[in-house]
């Protein structure tokens, strides 16, 4: 994997620590590289290094990957020009969602299906991703308050037992 420097695509099933510091270390070697696949990450960490040193650069997949503000700015910062991007399974911000459909204009491929935090029928992302050819968002849901952390209390479940009536 190291020693491609004609490497166009590039799957890694499980992304790590490891295969962090391989990208970071190689990606200034892969100048070709025009794909890559990851399992989830932390897409701020890598999205800008691929953007510097990758000008072929057109598809990424980080299903199940949390995108927050953050991830997104440093997406549409970085890869602008992606024309195929697959999120899907994602934890997402809406305003970040957002962010992603105003900023890649050259998108001909967005799967978000299967995520969580917004609708698959908000007339908004509906309506910012029309331009989109092969947009996927089927399945995706807001998570519900009892899901979250903060609505839970531990204590009542474990040791509460009227909590359950």
């Amino acid at each position: 994997m190291c020693r491609c420097p004609r490497l166009k695509g590039l799957a890694v099933g499980s992304y790590n620590e490891f295969i962090k510091s391989i990208i970071v270390k190689f990606i200034s070697k892969w100048k070709n590289l025009e794909m890559l696949r990851l399992g989830k990450c932390h897409l701020k960490e890598i999205t800008p290094e691929i953007g510097i040193q990758c000008n072929n650069f057109i598809w990424l997949s980080a299903p199940y990957t949390y995108i927050g503000k953050d991830e997104a700015s440093a997406l549409v910062s970085s890869l602008s020009e992606l024309k195929y991007l697959d999120l899907h399974g994602g934890d997402f911000e809406k305003d970040a969602l957002v962010m992603i459909l105003q900023g890649c204009k050259e998108l001909v491929h967005l799967d978000i299906s299967q995520s969580f935090d917004f609708d698959d029928g908000d007339a908004e992302i509906l309506e910012l991703a029309s331009h989109i050819p092969a947009f996927k968002c089927e399945g995706s849901i807001i998570t519900p308050d009892w899901l979250d952390d903060d609505y839970i209390d531990h204590d009542d479940l474990v040791y509460d037992s009227s909590f359950f009536g």
